[in-house]
């Protein structure tokens, strides 16, 4: 069966989006005035859905952030061993919410259809139909999800407002796990009186994709179109019935509470195959596999630190941070170069010392980051420490092809010893014992970032189950 339910339990939603395809008000006005079941009965409806065999869940709405309960409800499908997720138009993700779920809830997935204002409020994603929330609201609400450890998806319905604008700039910033693209879709029921201002043809879904090509090396992008959606889906409505779309519109089996979960899932016609061809399955357990924790990679110059850094925070979805790039900028203010400024550092440690100290502090109220920091491995907490090895000679060679300037294949012995001196005068530490580490890589063994990353984490894997 598909191994993923989409539990939509709650009707009410505090945005107005007039293309929506899951409104329920049909369900209100027939078997549920108050849009949502009471909250032992929805915690029966999780149970029930776990005990048939659902490996993950996501809690939906109308907006599931609105429920008073959730949090219970995501604990109870955690403790029954479900992937937890939630889609959420993000407007109620305060930080009392990210850090009281942070263990039981696994993913979140924020709707994000446009950055342009005007946009948001023609199609009603605003709340109360009348207030979008801003780009900057939106690169905030990002920072805050990956610094408490959640995986992030976005999801993007692409409509006759939108299939020309430009989505780059949040999903380069953001670089989520997954990045859905859904073909606005016509559901009888549910979004007939408007729908017909938002519908675009299946060459416009196409325009929206090409537009948004180059960003395939920064997120796994998931389009869907109308065809793709329809049947896809086991979904679970707000009175806790299974429905599926196949026809275009609803089609609700009897409540799972009054004849169990097993005969009713038996009511619906959900299509496997369509659920994998549309990338349904993929590793949502990816937290699970590496964890939360943090990355730090060290090395000496022209090791790959940096490169291999952001190719692993791409990977993983995860955030990057470079001393190296707070280094430069401070040197680039006193109008230093790099090696000017890492003498005068070597002559003055205190220097070294209260830098270290405010980069530490930054580092350690992150997750899911990797660092690029030579001495993360003693002031960063709860990561896997990388060390990447290489001879001289070839990263002389490296230097020579790149273009950093006052970085130069005779500057690179001396910064490396630089390096050694500062440290050791400093922490009495040298950052090049191996002993230091979780992992040493020897990159010259490998052809290329990507193949470096996957080797980190597969070590990284073995690592955890050893202890």
């Amino acid at each position: 069966m598909i191994p993923s339910v989409n539990y939509h339990l709650w009707e009410p939603c505090n945005m107005r989006c007039k293309f929506c395809f899951a409104t329920f008000q049909d369900v209100k006005q027939t078997v549920l005035p108050k849009g949502h079941l009471p909250k032992e009965q929805a915690i029966e409806v999780v149970l029930q859905l776990a005990e048939i065999g659902f490996e993950k869940i996501t809690f939906a709405g109308g907006e599931p952030t609105l429920c008073p309960w959730l949090p219970e409800l995501i604990t109870t499908a955690k403790e029954a061993g479900m992937t937890t997720m939630i889609v959420t138009n993000g407007s109620k993700l305060t930080d009392t919410f990210l850090e009281a779920n942070k263990r039981t809830l696994d993913w979140i997935a924020v709707s994000i259809d446009s950055l342009n204002i005007d946009t948001n409020f023609s199609t009603g994603r605003a709340i109360a139909g009348n207030t979008p929330l801003t780009l900057d609201y939106y690169l905030s609400l990002v920072d805050r999800i990956k610094q408490h450890g959640y995986g992030l998806k976005i999801n993007t319905v692409v409509s006759s407002k939108n299939y020309t604008e430009q989505m780059n700039e949040i999903i380069r910033y953001s670089k989520p796990k997954r990045w859905k693209l859904l073909q606005v879709l016509p559901i009888i029921g549910q979004n007939d009186l408007d729908i017909v201002n938002f519908k675009i043809s299946d060459e416009q879904f196409k325009l929206f994709l090409d537009n948004h090509n180059d960003l395939k090396d920064i997120t796994n992008i998931v389009p869907e179109s109308n065809s793709q959606m329809k049947g896809s889906y086991a979904m679970v409505d707000p009175a806790g019935r299974f429905y599926d779309n196949r026809t275009g519109k609803h089609n609700y089996s009897r409540p799972i509470l009054e004849i169990g979960s097993r005969l009713a899932i038996q009511q619906v016609n959900y299509d496997f195959s369509k659920f994998v061809q549309r990338g349904g399955i993929y590793d949502w357990q990816i937290r699970k596999n590496v964890s939360d924790m943090n990355f730090t990679i060290s090395g000496e110059v022209a090791s790959g630190k940096s490169t291999v850094g952001k190719a692993l925070a791409a990977k993983l979805g995860y955030s990057f941070m470079s001393i190296g790039e707070k280094i430069r900028e401070v040197a680039a203010e006193n109008g230093m170069s790099i090696v000017e400024y890492q003498k005068l550092c070597s002559e003055n440690p205190q220097l070294d010392l209260d830098f270290d100290a405010r980069f530490a502090e930054d580092c350690n109220k992150r997750r899911q980051t990797v660092f690029d920091y030579r001495l993360g491995f003693k002031f960063v907490h709860d990561s896997f420490h990388v060390f990447l090895k290489i001879r001289n000679e070839t990263a002389k060679i490296r230097l020579q092809n790149a273009d950093r300037h006052n970085e130069t294949a005779e500057t690179l012995e001396e910064r490396n010893e630089l390096f050694r001196k500062q440290f050791l005068t400093c922490y009495d530490i040298d950052y090049c014992d191996e002993r230091h580490y979780d992992l040493v890589v020897n990159v010259e063994e490998f052809s290329s970032a990507d193949e470096i990353v996957n080797f980190i984490i597969n070590k990284l894997n073995i690592h955890r189950s050893e202890n």
